[in-house]
């Protein structure tokens, strides 16, 4: 069984030096208007991340589409993976010049994160992945739309609508889905319902194949809390878990930084910091901090008062 293991590690391993680069695409979240609004401008989006994908000849690994930002796991040149983001802006300028929001494209400031290791990509995928979930309280992880989250290790992929190539759209069609004159669509490209589907522009197979299981996979979109926080903060974002993963957070700060087995062996001004740590650092709330380190709502809501209910 050791054997069966290592190999597949060493697969994956193999895999990942031999691909690559590898580049972890991410739009500065807006913070004053949205750049998708509505379901519309979604599927809008995905259409054109569609185009993107053949025009530049980017490997897409993983996306997220969220209302005010974007992330993408690409697999290319650095000249690919510019020439991918650079036609997505450009078509999605040309939509939202008409509705007077070009603005809005071009608040949405492009970042590039090289991925340097195997478990760094496993890292950004599962951060990508999760992104939907950690942000809306009524996302199921593996069931939004506008991410490629439900396509990895889903063992009832086939079942679902296949669509059509997008090459057998009608004319009128074809303007509707690129809003452009010209009508020449990749016959790679599959639509349902006027929306280009995700499983026909995204290498999910090529994604899997850097987890060595699925089990491994939900691991790491579930247990793997220390790297999306790390990541969270490297990107200016915010991050918010739940009571189970921020205990784990817990108890791997009482492990690892204090050398203590609980918080319950905390005091004075380490005790104090510890709660800031989980403020500051991880996006607790009060109520989550009297929780985990065993004081009254009162005297957290005392120590952070402008968090106070």
């Amino acid at each position: 069984m050791a054997s069966k293991f290592n190999s597949a590690r060493h697969y994956c391993e193999r895999l990942f030096l031999e691909g690559g680069p590898f580049f972890h695409l991410h739009t500065k979240p807006l913070q004053t208007t949205l750049l998708f609004r509505d379901e519309e401008e979604l599927n809008l989006a995905l259409n054109l991340i569609a185009l993107a994908v053949y025009a530049s000849g980017v490997r897409l690994l993983a996306f997220a589409i969220m209302n005010n930002h974007l992330h993408f796991i690409l697999e290319g040149s650095w000249d690919c993976c510019q020439a991918f983001y650079q036609d997505f802006q450009r078509r999605l300028t040309g939509v939202y010049f008409k509705k007077k929001r070009a603005a809005d494209v071009k608040a949405a400031e492009p970042g590039f994160t090289p991925i340097s290791s195997l478990l760094q990509l496993r890292d950004e995928i599962a951060y990508v992945v999760r992104n939907p979930f950690v942000a809306a309280q009524n996302v199921h992880l593996f069931s939004y739309k506008w991410c490629s989250g439900y396509l990895y290790f889903n063992g009832i992929r086939e079942l679902l609508p296949k669509g059509i190539p997008a090459t057998q759209l009608s004319y009128n069609q074809k303007r509707a889905f690129k809003h452009e004159r010209d009508v020449d669509l990749d016959e790679r490209i599959r639509v349902l319902d006027g929306v280009a589907l995700a499983s026909s522009f995204t290498d999910y197979e090529r994604a899997m194949s850097f987890f060595e299981n699925s089990r491994q996979f939900v691991h790491w979109l579930l247990k793997n809390v220390e790297s999306q926080v790390s990541i969270a903060k490297r990107l200016g974002e915010t991050i918010t878990l739940d009571d189970t993963e921020l205990w784990s957070v817990v108890y791997s700060l009482c492990r690892d930084t204090y050398h203590v087995p609980s918080p319950k062996e905390l005091s004075g001004e380490a005790l104090a910091t510890f709660r800031r740590t989980l403020k500051y650092d991880y996006n607790a709330s009060n109520a989550q901090i009297a929780r985990c380190t065993g004081a009254s709502p009162a005297a957290i809501d005392e120590m952070f008062p402008l968090n106070a209910r």
